[in-house]
């Protein structure tokens, strides 16, 4: 027995020690980090993740916790761990950090020294740190990089070293790309080598930009020349330049590039048009320029067409004529996929659509609302979602923010408290609104 439990001792010493090789994030500001790392002579790391990102948990799972990450990590950085949503908020908006896990490597005074978004193998992980930690002193770092690009847009040498540059940084080297295609003297627009170019590199194209202009003007003679697989990717690359151009405009807050999107995005099929889609560009554009009453009135109508499409009893027929339907094929074959639909068509597909719809679109527009008149309307939203389903998670929490906001905090904690219990596990936004309970019961601001 006492070998055993030597064993035993021995085993659970080995299995803590091996852990606590891993990377050793503390639990300290980032104000704090940067003073500790000048102490040290070490950068800061910061992992941005949040509670319903897959790719975070794998990160922290399978990554963070090896012997041979923290041996680099812990000797080099000072390492943090962040919810972009909720303490790592500000920070996140700080560093434009708009995807999960973001891996933000920084120097001690807060400059970029290398980012990238999504899962990473071991060794890339490694190497990560490496690039960061040697492009410090180097002329050819993330920040001089970006500071030498303005004076450099019509060296061909330069901005093709720079594109290259970027990706090894984890940046989309979307400016770099366009003013490379401007000046590089390497491809005549119309060969098969630029069409490869175009095809390879359409990501970091955006709508106005000199790669997609090249697309227009050499399209039917790329058509000529393509392959089968290539003459089924082409027509499909404006679509793709059209959706580089949202990501890179949120990116990098910018209220053109937004209305660029929304003009080309306007001029295409009609039966290619997702109004929806358009509405939050929209917002998002008002947004960016400050102009609440442009974003108020797009909300009025977008809610007002979402209420007057179909009547509440034609909703109600179509999300049971659903649900008799899922639920004819799961009692045919009970497996774990029909499971899971026929329990989301019990609550109303349609219906649960437009009161999500309303919500998001409410809480937005109660940031903005300033009378009486404004205030009547959310409320006669409010009234429409209890009488599409009296009883709603949504409705409930749109409810709570209104009472929030006019200081009623008993009764808004009240219904943000059953708005939390039903909302649904699988929402990616049921932490926020854990989140933004916490702090209505603090009586901060959400």
């Amino acid at each position: 027995m006492k070998i055993y439990k030597i064993l035993l001792l021995t085993f659970l010493l080995l299995a803590f020690n091996g852990y606590a090789q891993g990377i050793n994030f503390e639990h300290i500001t980032l104000e704090e980090a940067f003073v500790k790392a000048k102490q040290e002579n070490k950068q800061v790391f910061i992992d941005f993740y949040t509670v319903w990102c897959g790719p975070c948990k794998k990160m922290a799972r399978d990554i963070f916790p090896l012997a041979s990450v923290g041996e680099v990590y812990n000797k080099n950085f000072i390492n943090l761990k962040l919810d972009a949503e909720k303490e790592g908020e500000a920070v996140a908006k700080q560093y434009n950090v708009t995807g999960y896990p973001t891996l933000l490597y920084l120097d001690t005074d807060g400059k970029v020294l290398l980012k990238d978004t999504a899962f990473k193998h071991e060794d890339l992980f490694l190497e990560m740190a490496q690039r960061a930690v040697s492009s410090i002193d180097s002329q050819y770092s993330l920040e001089n990089l970006k500071k030498e690009f303005p004076n450099k847009l019509n060296d061909e040498a330069f901005l093709k070293m720079y594109i290259t540059k970027m990706e090894e940084y984890g940046q989309r080297p979307v400016e770099g790309v366009d003013a490379w295609l401007r000046v590089q003297t390497e491809m005549e627009e119309a060969s098969p080598e630029m069409k490869d170019y175009i095809m390879h590199n359409v990501r970091s194209f955006t709508v106005g930009s000199k790669g997609e202009q090249i697309l227009d003007e050499n399209y039917e003679t790329y058509m000529k020349s393509a392959s089968k697989f290539e003459a089924k990717m082409l027509p499909r690359l404006k679509t793709q330049i059209l959706n580089n151009t949202i990501i890179v405009a949120e990116r990098k807050n910018d209220p053109e590039l937004v209305k660029a999107y929304i003009d080309a995005y306007k001029e295409r099929p009609a039966d290619k048009i997702k109004q929806d889609d358009l509405v939050e560009a929209e917002l998002m554009y008002f947004v960016m320029i400050n102009d609440g009453k442009s974003y108020k009135q797009v909300v009025e109508n977008y809610v007002d067409s979402l209420m007057n499409k179909t009547s509440v009893a034609e909703i109600n027929a179509e999300d049971e004529k659903t649900y008799q339907m899922y639920k004819k094929a799961y009692d045919r074959d009970p497996i774990e996929s029909r499971e899971r639909m026929l329990h989301a068509s019990k609550e109303g597909l349609i219906a649960t659509k437009i009161l999500k719809e309303i919500n998001e679109k409410g809480q937005g527009y109660l940031d903005f609302e300033n009378s009486k008149e404004e205030y009547k309307t959310v409320k006669s939203w409010i009234k429409y979602g209890y009488k599409l389903k009296p009883e709603n998670c949504f409705t409930d929490d749109l409810q709570a923010a209104v009472y929030y906001k006019k200081g009623k905090t008993k009764k808004a904690v009240e219904l943000k408290e059953r708005a939390v219990k039903n909302w649904p596990k699988t929402d990616k936004k049921f932490v926020n609104k854990e989140y933004e309970l916490v702090q209505m019961k603090k009586g901060e601001s959400i």
